[in-house]
C-alpha cells in the first residue's frame, strides 16, 4: 500500500505513514480488480477439456459398446451360468452395439461445439461468448464437472467486469 499523502511505499498492515505521519486506517482499501484476461483463458481451456472429456466418454461408449457386443456374439455359452431367469433377451443383447454408437457419436456431437465455443473465447469472438453461454445452460445439467463450467461461465461472462472486458476485447479482436 502506499501514503495518500507522501506516496511512498508501506507495508499492508501499517497504521501510520513512517515517512510523514498520515494517519493509513482512515485509508479506505483499493477496489479488488479482477484479472479478467486470465478468467477468460481458465474458461476458455476448462470448455475445451471439459468437451474434450465428453468426446472421449463418447469415444469410450462407442467402442466399448462394440466390444460387449462382440463379446456377447463369439461366446455364446457367456450365459451359462446365470439363471434363465436373469439372461437378457436376445433382442437387447442384439441392441447393445447399435445403441452404444448412437449414444457415442451423440456425446461426439455435443462435444463439438463446445471446442469451438472455447476456442471463441480464447480468440475473443463474440460468438464464442453467446455460444459459450447457450452450451452452459445445457452443461448445468451435466453434475458435477457441467455444472461447475457452467456456472463459471456464467460468473465470468456476465458479471459486469467480465462482460464488460469481453465485449472491449472482442471488438478490438474482430475490428
Amino acid at each position: 500500500m502506499y501514503c495518500v499523502n507522501c506516496g511512498i511505499e508501506l507495508a499492508d498492515n501499517a497504521k501510520f505513514c513512517s515517512s510523514c505521519g498520515n494517519n493509513m486506517s482512515n485509508v479506505p482499501p483499493l477496489p479488488l480488480k479482477r484479472d479478467w484476461d486470465f478468467h477468460v483463458s481458465i474458461l476458455g481451456w476448462l470448455v475445451i477439456a471439459h468437451s474434450a472429456l465428453i468426446g472421449l466418454i463418447g469415444l469410450v461408449v462407442m467402442f466399448g459398446g462394440q466390444f460387449v457386443r462382440r463379446l456377447i456374439l463369439d461366446n455364446p455359452n457367456l450365459w451359462d451360468r446365470l439363471n434363465p431367469n436373469d439372461v437378457p433377451p436376445p433382442e437387447f443383447q442384439s441392441l447393445i452395439g447399435p445403441v452404444t454408437f448412437l449414444i457415442g457419436v451423440i456425446l461426439l456431437l455435443i462435444a463439438m461445439p463446445s471446442v469451438a465455443a472455447g476456442v471463441g473465447l480464447l480468440r475473443y469472438r463474440s460468438w464464442g461468448r453467446i455460444l459459450t453461454l447457450v452450451l452452459s445452460f445445457v452443461r448445468l445439467l451435466e453434475f458435477p464437472l457441467g455444472t461447475i463450467t457452467a456456472i463459471y461461465s456464467f460468473w465470468v461472462l456476465l458479471s459486469r467486469g467480465g462482460k464488460n472486458f469481453f465485449n472491449e476485447r472482442a471488438a478490438r479482436a474482430e475490428g
